[in-house]
This record gives C-alpha cells, sequence and structure tokens, in this order.
C-alpha cells in the first residue's frame, strides 16, 4: 500500500471500456452457447486485435474488458476494427444469438498500477460504454479532438450527455461501424434542419425587490435549466444569458431580445420559514401568459424543495409549450412546415385512438422523417405507431410491425445515443413485443441515466416491471412518470400503465380507479380495456367486467383471447394463464 509520501504513477492514455449487449438475456436463454462464443472471441478476436494497435488488455471483466494505449488514433482504429471483426464473426448466427459489443472510450491521465489502470478516464469510459449503441463506438470529445482529421470515420456529435454519477456532462461523439442489424434504407436524404421551440429561464425576483433570496433564486433556475436541458424536443437557453437580465421587464420583451419563443419568470416570497414561488410561463410571439401558478413548501428543507419545484414546473410547461407549438403548426401552409410540426401533428393523430386519424398520422411521422432524416423522435415515435397498431388489434401482421418497430426505435437511437425517448421506445418494444425483459430493462436505465426527468423513460419502464411481476417497482416508477408530467394531454397513457402496475401487485380496486380514469379520458384505449376487465374480474364484479368486455368488442369486434395470448405480455405463465382467463370470465370470444 502507498504511503501519503509516496508518487503515484501516472500517465496520460487512451481508455478503452467494452462490454456485452444483452449479455444477461443471452446467457439465460443459452448459457454453453454464449459462453463458448465469448470465449471465441477474447482468444480470436480481441487479443489479437489489442496486440495488433499496440494495446494492452488490462482486464476482462466477465462479459467486457478493459484496454488503454499510449496512441489515440491507435486506440479508435482498435474499437472499428474489434466491432468489424465481431460483426462479421456473427453474421450467420441467429439475431438473437449475436454477440455485440458495446464500446465506450476517452484519453486522460490515469494511475498505473501492475495489473489495473485507475481514475476519471476508466470511470468516463466505462460510463460511455453503458449508453453506447450496440456495435457502435461512443468517444468523448476529448479523445474525437486527438483523432480527428487523421482517421477516415464518420460520426454523430451526441452533444453533451450527462453521465451517471458524473457533475458535469461529457460531450460525446458516436463512430459510425458497419451495423450489426442491416435494414433497408428508410428514408430519403435529409432535406431540412428541424427547428425546436426555445425557451429563456431567468432568476426569480423577490416579493419586496430586495433580493435578499438570491441564493434560492440561482439554485432554483440552476435546477429548472438543468432539468428542461434532459428534454429533447425543447432547446434551453443557457444561463450565463439570462443571470444579468433585469426581469422588471415585460418577459416578452426579454424574450425577443434573445430569440426565445417562450419566458419562464417568477417570484419568491418568503414568512419566516415558509416559502412560496410563483411562475409563469409567456409566448414571447403573442405576449399572451400560457401558465401560472404557485407552489409552496419550507425553507428548512431548502435543496429538497429546490428539487421538487423544479421537477414540477418542467413537467407543467413542457406539456403547454407543446400544446401551443401543435396549434401553431396546425395553421402552417404545408411548405413551410419542418420535421417539429410535422411530428407535432402525427402525435396528436396517434394518440386519438381512432382508426381513420391512425392512418394520418402515419403520413405525418413519415413526412417528418423525409423532411429531417436526422430527427430522433420523428422514429421513435413512427416506432410508437406500429406499437399502437399491434396493440390496438388493427395490425394485418403483428410480426411485420414488431419489426419495423424495431428497426425504427434502433434508428432512433443510432442517430442520437443519448436520447432518452428512444432508448425507452427501444425498452417498450423489447419487452411489450418481444418479451425480452432483461434487455428492455438495460435500454430504460440508459434512458433514465440520460435524462432522470424523462416522464416517458419512468412510465414506459413500468409497465416492463409489472409483466415481470416486481409492482412494487412498477408503481413507484408509473407514479413517478405521472408527477413528472401533471398537465400532459394524453395522461390516460400514464394513468394504464399505474393501472397495470396494481394490477401486477393484486391491488385490483386501485388498478379500476386508474383504469376507469384512463378509459374515461380515452376510451378507444384497448389495453386499458382489457387490464380494466380482468381487474373486475379478480374482484368479482362480473356485471361490471362484461360491460367492459362489451365495450371493447365495441371498439374490436375480431377480438379473440386465443388470437391475443401469444401477444400477452405477462413473463410469469400462471400469471399470463389467469389474465387471459379472467377476459375469457367476461364473455370475451375465446
Amino acid at each position: 500500500m502507498l504511503s501519503t509520501a509516496q508518487t503515484l504513477d501516472r500517465s496520460v492514455l487512451a481508455v478503452l471500456c467494452a462490454d456485452v449487449a444483452d449479455y444477461s438475456r443471452m446467457m439465460d436463454t443459452a448459457e454453453e452457447e454464449t459462453h463458448k462464443q465469448l470465449m471465441w472471441l477474447w482468444a480470436s478476436v480481441v487479443t489479437p486485435v489489442v496486440e495488433k494497435y499496440k494495446g494492452r488488455i488490462v482486464k476482462f471483466t466477465g462479459d467486457g474488458f478493459l484496454a488503454c494505449f499510449s496512441d489515440a488514433v491507435a486506440a479508435v482504429d482498435c474499437a472499428l476494427n474489434i466491432q468489424k471483426s465481431t460483426h462479421q464473426s456473427q453474421r450467420q448466427r441467429d439475431p438473437d444469438r449475436r454477440i455485440k459489443f458495446r464500446i465506450g472510450a476517452t484519453i486522460d491521465s490515469v494511475i498505473i498500477e501492475d495489473s489495473d489502470i485507475f481514475g476519471i478516464a476508466v470511470n468516463t469510459a466505462s460510463r460511455l460504454q453503458q449508453i453506447a449503441t450496440p456495435g457502435a463506438v461512443l468517444i468523448s470529445s476529448d479523445l474525437f479532438d486527438q483523432i480527428d482529421g487523421k482517421i477516415n470515420i464518420s460520426s454523430n456529435d451526441c452533444g453533451r450527455i450527462r453521465l451517471k454519477n458524473f457533475h458535469s456532462p461529457t460531450h460525446a461523439f458516436l463512430i459510425n461501424t458497419p451495423r450489426t442489424d442491416s435494414f433497408p434504407s428508410m428514408v430519403k436524404p435529409y432535406r431540412k434542419r428541424t427547428r425546436l421551440p426555445t425557451i429563456a429561464v431567468f432568476p426569480f425576483s423577490a416579493f419586496d425587490g430586495s433580493g435578499g433570496e438570491d441564493y434560492f433564486s440561482q439554485g432554483l433556475m440552476d435546477g429548472i435549466i438543468g432539468a428542461l436541458s434532459s428534454l429533447r424536443d425543447i432547446m434551453t437557453i443557457n444561463r450565463g444569458s439570462t443571470i444579468d437580465y433585469c426581469t422588471k421587464e415585460p418577459p416578452a420583451l426579454l424574450g425577443k431580445r434573445l430569440g426565445a419563443h417562450y419566458v419562464l419568470t417568477g417570484v419568491i416570497g418568503r414568512s419566516s420559514d415558509e416559502i412560496r414561488v410563483t411562475c409563469s410561463l409567456t409566448d414571447v410571439r403573442s405576449g399572451s401568459v400560457l401558465w401560472s401558478d404557485h407552489m409552496d413548501g419550507i425553507l428548512s428543507s431548502i435543496f429538497d424543495m429546490q428539487d421538487s419545484i423544479a421537477t414540477k414546473v418542467v413537467g407543467t410547461i413542457a406539456p403547454h409549450v407543446r400544446e401551443a407549438e401543435l396549434a401553431r403548426a396546425v395553421m402552417k401552409r404545408p411548405e413551410s412546415m419542418d420535421a417539429y410540426d410535422l411530428l407535432l401533428q402525427g402525435i396528436d393523430l396517434l394518440y386519438r385512438m381512432d382508426s381513420e386519424q391512425f392512418v394520418r398520422a402515419r403520413k405525418f411521422l413519415g413526412s417528418a422523417i423525409e423532411t429531417d432524416s436526422r430527427y430522433p423522435p420523428a422514429y421513435a415515435y413512427a416506432s410508437l405507431w406500429h406499437i399502437f397498431n399491434i396493440g390496438q388489434g388493427w395490425s394485418a401482421d403483428p410480426t411485420l410491425d414488431a419489426y419495423q418497430a424495431w428497426k425504427l426505435a434502433s434508428a432512433a437511437v443510432d442517430r442520437d445515443a443519448s436520447n432518452s425517448l428512444a432508448l425507452a421506445i427501444c425498452g417498450h418494444v423489447k419487452s411489450f413485443l418481444f418479451h425480452e425483459y432483461a434487455a428492455a430493462t438495460s435500454y430504460f436505465e440508459r434512458a433514465i441515466n440520460c435524462s432522470p426527468s424523462h416522464a416517458w423513460a419512468w412510465a414506459l419502464s413500468s409497465g416492463t416491471y409489472a409483466y415481470m411481476g416486481d409492482a412494487k417497482e412498477a408503481v413507484e416508477r408509473a407514479e413517478r412518470g405521472i408527477a413528472l408530467s401533471p398537465a400532459d394531454r394524453h395522461a390516460f397513457y400514464y394513468l394504464s400503465f399505474l393501472g397495470l402496475a396494481h394490477y401486477a401487485g393484486e391491488s385490483y380496486e386501485a388498478a379500476v380507479d386508474c383504469d376507469r380514469k384512463a378509459v374515461g379520458q380515452n376510451p378507444h384505449f384497448r389495453a386499458g380495456l382489457r387490464v380494466l376487465t380482468a381487474s373486475l374480474v379478480a374482484l368479482d364484479r362480473l356485471e361490471e367486467a362484461k360491460e367492459v368486455a362489451r365495450a371493447l368488442l365495441s371498439e374490436q369486434p375480431s377480438f379473440r383471447v386465443s388470437v391475443y395470448a401469444p401477444q400477452c405480455p405477462w413473463w410469469d405463465k400462471e400469471v399470463r394463464e389467469t389474465f387471459l382467463r379472467r377476459l375469457l370470465d367476461a364473455g370475451l370470444p375465446e
């Protein structure tokens, strides 16, 4: 052990960290075959390639490895060649049995021991690896700057990514590699850059104008900007641009000076240990106030209160911004629409769960992809269209729709490896359509790691935990999703996940309450009708269950329990069979 007087051996090295995507699932389904393949890759691909590029394998970590290089170009060349060789070696294998590495890399000073290395570079490479797309290489901007112009590669700028347990975001680049899944070309070339709405958050002032609560205002402002920055469909002006502005001026004027579309302002009032924060969201272009509300708290728990208020503000104002943008998009001429306008209209039609409007939704989503082929949310919602097409019973070919859902969700992640919406939908596809729960939870954790305030990531992950039988976790995640988006016009979707979670925990009264509310908001949502039916049967309220079953048949006359059974996503066989039997007990045809 080193004494405090001893000098540590340090060196600037490129650090490469890799692991196998979906390793737990693969070991669960084909343990010996997966292990043999991985050992072969260690011996025949990884070790020779690392040696070729004069690197050092520090250690193997079960399903991964850690390597270091004295040369940045050699490190990235090595990573790309490992991915290329692995891809070629796995092409003849069943798609579900193919080993795919996720690789993260950076460069920095590391502490060198005889058999290991330590330091921030190791942690950064590990965190980048955790969110990297399977088959790809995700590197820090520090490493990218070292290789830019020295290697013939194409790359995608992923922007500043919030890595788990890191105080500051990390700027990362996704290095393009041969895809592990060969999809046909889906879109026309990029034609138009997507315009996103921009919001400026100004320092909140004190009721008495004294500035005595500045320390609280600064913390609250930072919390709100940080949470808003995690939303990929709203751009937030950085703190340095707004901190010195006088908030006594009209909000619309402040916004125009900064080129913002929306402005968030507020006032802080204090009485002894109690504090009240009043917020307002202003539309800069019209000058109208879209939303105003107040929140109360206790100053003694100031940091918890800052987080709580920031979360509530963001969850409330984001839907208002989207509503205002949708209203504008509807009024635009078709030729002046960009991908964001088209996407908003597609989403609006998508959630109506009306068959005719649903067909129109697909056209809008397809047009959004054609307009900007680099825009991840367009692919993500197009994937959701195929998920709903299966869930609503409209699909003529569920297998093809499932494939299309995965292809589009993967395309969204390919375009932005840290897009929480895309990662969450990838997880939902894996769970709901393919019943691959371990792989699904991996995507959800990546989504939440990238954006802890993303309501969708919490809500969709709730469904997977419910399917797996972890009701407590499912309820907590659904409630978190609802809390993060309390004003969402599509609240029925969140409520249906909470109802599903309560059903998984055999809290059938709570399940009925949630699904009654969900169906009340959208009577066409068939997943909610199915869970409500089964919950009522579980409570022995057969007449009510039969009434809901009739409503389901009115929505979907072709519904048959035997046809639905292969799609039924409950992991436990007994739970799945009980759920299906309850649908039959309610009078739904076999």
